[in-house]
């Protein structure tokens, strides 16, 4: 703040009418005040600039399709050969990926050919009885496609399912849903999540990744970011720290790639409770926070050795404060929204001058 020298460069009061005076060409010198100078870097964290975007893959439920039950062999139609897929989309999705290898450790069944049945379902893999079981394809009428491996007629074990509008998961199935490690993968925006999955619905440690060449790598807990974690913007700014319900929350260090960095408590993506402020050019605060804003008890250094030893109130100085201006004298007065109301000057030792 190299302008705060100019105020406090004015001279000692010493009675109420040269107060007044100074008070007025303070209040004209927004320089002098630390919350005003300052307000460029209350950054929103939150919903406006710098989120964590949600940039979530799933608004919702996970929507892997559910493998609906289809008849036992003997009640379908059978087809001499499983026929080619006539979605475009999930075509090309499967010419781009490689050949799905099914670990050797699945239980197999019998084959037999491809079966139709009444709801247009097709099926053509092994079977244990009356029900779909080992290695097997089935293909819904719009155009959805699971390879892999069934348990007692459920997917179960490893296996890739694409959906009609492009999306893919492959990785391991239990009961029909995605439960294991596995790999989601988004058709239209490229997003990518590869972890852990219960229930449909990630779980545990996972990576996150975006077109934009933002990520986001650690814990899950019921299909959000919730836990430790790291996530990294496209812009180059960082974040570390603790998670909940995908938002930062808790403790954690956010890095701009500035050089600006904050260490401290987070409440809902914004700075909220104590932390450290640190400027690339010296400057720090270290302090109370509420919704972004400076509140509360808190000391901001200059580089110079200045400082201010106070009371905050959304972002300004506001309450009882010291100001040091330099190595011999401090102000100790009151401030109001940002700017001093009453002053009395004390020397650095402590005597009253």
């Amino acid at each position: 703040m190299g302008n705060a020298n100019v105020c406090c460069s004015q001279p000692i009061v010493q009675n109420k009418n040269q107060l007044i005076v100074l008070e007025k060409q303070i209040n004209k010198n927004e320089d002098c005040d630390v919350g005003e100078q300052e307000a460029d870097d209350f950054v929103r964290i939150g919903l406006k600039t710098n989120n964590v975007k949600e940039h979530t893959l799933f608004n919702q439920l996970l929507p892997i399709k559910r493998l609906v039950s289809v008849e036992a062999p003997k009640q379908g139609q059978r087809l001499d050969s499983f026929p080619e897929i006539s979605n475009q989309i999930v075509r090309t999705v499967l010419s781009q990926l490689p050949i799905l290898q099914i670990p050797n450790f699945i239980e197999r069944g019998v084959q037999s050919p491809p079966i139709k049945f009444d709801n247009d379902f097709i099926y053509y893999g092994e079977w244990k009885d009356t029900q779909k079981h080992g290695y097997g394809k089935l293909l819904w009428p719009d155009g959805s496609y699971y390879e892999g491996s069934f348990i007692n007629n459920e997917a179960s074990g490893y296996g890739r399912l694409i959906h009609s509008f492009g999306d893919y998961y492959e990785g391991y199935w239990q009961n029909d849903q995605a439960n294991g490690d596995g790999k989601y993968h988004r058709y239209k925006n490229k997003a990518t999540y590869e972890g852990s999955w219960m229930s449909d619905k990630q779980q545990g440690q996972g990576k996150e990744t975006w077109q934009d060449g933002s990520s986001y790598e650690g814990e899950y807990y019921n299909g959000k970011k919730q836990g430790k974690g790291f996530f990294k913007w496209g812009n180059g700014n960082m974040y570390i720290g603790e998670f909940k319900s995908n938002k930062m929350d808790g403790q954690g260090i956010y890095y701009w790639k500035s050089g600006k960095v904050y260490d401290g408590q987070w409440k809902e993506n914004r700075m909220d409770g104590e932390g450290t402020f640190n400027w690339p050019d010296g400057r720090k605060y270290k302090g109370g926070y509420k919704n972004d804003l400076k509140e509360g008890y808190g000391i901001f250094e200059w580089s110079d050795g200045k400082y201010y030893k106070g009371e905050w109130k959304q972002g300004k100085q506001h309450g009882k404060g010291i100001l040091k201006m330099d190595q011999s004298k401090e102000i100790q007065s009151e401030w109001v929204n940002g700017k001093i109301s009453t002053e009395k000057q004390i020397d650095f030792q402590g005597a009253t001058s």
